[in-house]
């Protein structure tokens, strides 16, 4: 049964002081002064878009106009995100797609939020020595590296239960931009570049993505992907039951089996997206909204928590402390994450106790980094992804919905189907093969734990901040960074997406990130390295793309007062705004052509396909 998100659109603005935990409204931030965008580097300038009738903000131009698309033909949030997610499969090809795994969350504009789960699962015949071997080999890609996906899994549930169009409909954008091709960002067209020995490992790959196999394709080549146009096709007219039980599943397991994967028609079998009831906390009167476990919005909701423990005037522009207190804040909390044993709601539930977070707080030295003893005591492990892709939609009525999705390293395992045309995910990599105490041990059907951690922010009970961001272990401190943005200093939202950023790169690694720009000068590392934070990486600008992709890529909307949807796409990636226009100027068809992939034939794809009517 399909639940609409149709609500009228209301909000009101508190104001006063509010005092810490008090169940009032959010009190009003006093704006700070902030640069402007021309005292800022070029590559941090952000375009800001307004709307009245729905936002889809993400880092791929034809997926945000594919959500803008469906929101123009009547969508609901639920239907532009979907749309986008499907388009992202396509534009941003290397990091989101049918072979990987979404985390959707979905708050309406009155009611109870929704987080749909849709993690991968490790095969059941995964072999944790012969894993721990091309770990050591340092071969890690490849079949033998891919889970059984669940994207597709997540985006059909998601628009089952809470959309209002049907698949064909929001999946034709997608489909269409795979037929036309697309011309890659330059975020994108770094990591072709960045992976090409890998790229060229895999025969399909180097030759829907490589001038001859080998070379990479300049700035403005278009990408056409038929194979994925076809199978796409074949999802719309048929439904998930292809890909999971049907011909396509057989397709994928087959190839992997023969290139030795683990993954079979069984594993395929058994993948479910699931709905779990979101994790919640909040922050100077303003709920906090975000994905429970397996993701990370524990941790992100426990360090603020923990900033919350410091008066409000310790988080404004002026203030010479603040970024200490965000780093030690994402510190603990990320640090306290790896204590749940299980990627349950329960075993996670600690993370939100504001008593202990106050505790915790109670531990931040204002005259040296904590060591990583007095971090806790967990071992830490290795996090899964290393490369993601950011979502935010907002329609008409105030409907929220915050989309992470991830093949793990960009172009995951590095390796496709042939005449499938999407890369699979390379998630496996995220599990621990020695050490059965971890809580990423390598079992059968276990989802990886993530740093994916989709939020939504909320005032006096309705969305006002969405968002998320790439960059695996400093996902969490990039999104804890943009929310105080907002809420401590009174940023606009560009401002608070622009503003370079200092960013805890998670425990395992040790690292802090600082983008040498604007107040973040070396007279501030220098001042981090002597509190103890011996591991610096200093961005100057201008840097080359790859290394600018280090630091995130939150892609946010904001509800303003009088219902007006702001949207800004992060300028590290290349993230775009698109707002929608008038009801009625998306058109959107159903009808599904005949597929034909046999004028652009690769190597391995089938010589015929058939068609769906």
């Amino acid at each position: 049964m399909r639940a609409p998100l149709r609500a009228a659109f209301v909000i009101a603005v508190a104001g006063g002081v509010l005092a810490v935990g008090a169940p009032a409204g959010p009190a009003e931030p006093t704006p700070a002064p902030t640069p402007s965008a021309s005292e800022l580097p070029g590559q941090l300038r952000a375009v800001e878009a307004t709307s009245t009738n729905g936002m889809v903000v993400c880092s791929s131009e034809v997926a945000a106009r594919a959500g803008a698309r469906i929101l123009e033909a009547g969508g609901n949030a639920v239907d532009a995100a979907v749309a986008a997610a499907f388009a992202l499969g396509v534009g941003e090809i290397g990091a989101s797609g049918l072979g990987g795994q979404t985390y959707m969350l979905i708050c309406p504009v009155s009611g109870a939020c929704v987080a749909i789960d849709g993690s991968v699962v490790a095969p059941l015949r995964a072999s944790r020595p012969e894993l721990q071997r091309l770990k050591d080999e340092g071969r890690f890609y490849g079949p033998k590296l891919v889970a059984a996906p669940a994207t597709l899994a997540a985006l059909t549930l998601a628009l089952d239960r809470y959309g209002t169009k049907p698949l064909a409909d929001v999946m034709a954008p997608a489909i269409e931009a795979a037929e036309a091709g697309v011309v890659f960002s330059p975020a994108m067209q770094t990591y072709v570049d960045g992976y090409l020995d890998k790229l060229r490992e895999s025969p399909y790959l180097a030759r829907v993505l490589l001038e001859n196999d080998l070379y990479v394709w300049g700035l403005s080549h278009t990408y056409c992907f038929p194979d994925l146009a076809c199978t796409l096709r074949r999802i719309a007219g048929e439904g998930p039951a292809v890909f999971y039980t049907g011909e396509i599943g057989d397709t994928i397991a087959a190839d992997l089996e023969h290139g030795g994967g683990y993954v079979r028609r069984d594993d395929l079998a058994r993948v479910r997206a699931v709905e779990r009831r979101p994790f919640s906390g909040s922050y100077r009167g303003f709920e906090i909204v975000s994905f429970p476990l397996p993701g990370a919005g524990g941790s992100l909701i426990e360090a603020l928590h923990i900033l919350e423990s410091f008066p409000p005037e310790k988080m404004r522009r002026d203030s010479p402390e603040r970024y200490e207190l965000q780093i030690e804040a994402a510190r603990l909390a990320m640090a306290d994450d790896h204590s749940a044993r299980q990627p349950t709601y329960e075993a996670g539930a600690f993370l939100l106790d504001r008593a202990r977070a106050q505790q915790r707080a109670g531990l931040i030295r204002p005259d040296r980094a904590l060591t990583p003893k007095e971090l806790g005591d967990t071992e830490l492990t290795p996090w899964v992804e290393r490369d993601t892709t950011q979502l935010s939609v907002v329609d008409r009525f105030g409907n929220a919905v915050s989309v992470t999705q991830t093949l793990s390293r960009i172009f995951g395992a590095y390796t496709a189907a042939p005449g499938l045309g999407f890369p699979y995910n390379g998630l496996l990599e995220g599990f621990d093969f020695e050490h059965p105490e971890s809580r990423s041990f390598l079992l059968p059907l276990r989802p990886p734990f993530t740093t994916q951690s989709p939020t939504i922010v909320r005032r006096n009970g309705k969305p006002f901040l969405v968002l998320g961001s790439v960059g695996s272990g400093r996902i969490t401190s990039a999104v804890l960074l943009a929310i105080s943005n907002v809420v401590d200093q009174g940023m606009d939202l560009r401002a608070a997406v622009e503003a370079p950023r200092v960013l805890w790169g998670g425990n395992q690694e040790n690292k802090i990130y600082l983008e040498l720009a604007g107040e973040i000068t070396d007279a501030l590392a220098d001042r981090l390295a002597k509190r103890g934070y011996a591991n610096i990486y200093r961005l100057h600008f201008p840097p080359r793309q790859i290394d600018l992709n280090a630091f995130g890529c939150v892609n946010a909307v904001l509800v303003q007062p009088d219902g007006t949807l702001v949207g800004v796409g992060d300028p590290r990636r290349q993230g775009i705004a698109i707002g929608a226009g008038p009801l009625g100027g998306g058109r959107v068809t159903s009808s599904l052509p005949w597929c034909w992939r046999d004028l652009w034939a690769l190597p391995g794809a089938p010589a015929k396909v058939e068609s769906v009517q």
